[in-house]
């Protein structure tokens, strides 16, 4: 058996732990594409998000606002 040394990267992110969102500040069944010719699936800035969705015909996307006034 041969000795190898393997060199293994720290992560600062190892123990971060989080809790998830409540269901009313999320959104649900949203079809991602599978596929894209860019390969850019989203985008994000502090008020929007948007995202290529799979639908026939292609060329679609949904832009969702962050924030929501309840």
């Amino acid at each position: 058996m041969s000795n190898m040394s393997f060199k293994v990267r720290s992560s600062k992110f190892r123990h971060v732990y989080g809790t998830a969102l409540k269901r009313e500040y999320c959104y649900d069944n949203i079809r991602v594409s599978k596929s894209s010719w860019d390969s850019t699936f989203c985008a994000v800035n502090p008020k929007f998000v948007a995202c290529i969705v799979e639908s026939a015909g292609g060329g679609a996307f949904i832009v969702l606002p962050l924030s929501k006034n309840y």
